[in-house]
């Protein structure tokens, strides 16, 4: 019975997991409002506060961040891709697995992406 509650228990942690928004620790941008989020997730911009950016997704998180940030279901979000696409306006940010995350925000100062994990990196924003 006690290793069931310790099962469940940790899946409602990981379920309930913050996704921090992550930038190199060299970047000056120090937060970035939801609304700046969706803006570059989405590709109608590729600035935060005047400074550009390179947008990754994170595949491990995507749908977590989506859900708490963009408030968009995967279905949601793979028909804006689709359509983007098709329409020849624009590509989805680059993917990259969770385990390429801290290499990544280390080799490009511009990058911003998403993490449920702890890395070594700035946090300009807190998803709960």
């Amino acid at each position: 019975m006690i290793k069931k509650i310790l099962f469940f228990s940790s899946i409602i942690n990981i379920l309930n997991a913050n996704i921090s928004i992550i930038i190199s620790k060299n970047n000056k941008i120090s937060s970035v409002t939801k609304n700046e989020l969706a803006n570059i997730y989405l590709k109608k911009t590729d600035t935060i506060k005047g400074q550009k950016v390179v947008v990754i997704n994170n595949k491990d998180d995507y749908d977590e961040f989506n859900k708490k940030v963009l408030n968009k279901t995967p279905s949601q979000m793979h028909a804006y891709w689709m359509k983007q696409v098709f329409l020849g306006r624009k590509v989805p940010p680059k993917n990259i697995d969770k385990k390429d995350i801290q290499s990544e925000i280390n080799k490009v100062d511009n990058s911003i992406t998403y993490t449920s994990d702890k890395i070594d990196a700035k946090v300009i924003y807190e998803a709960n």
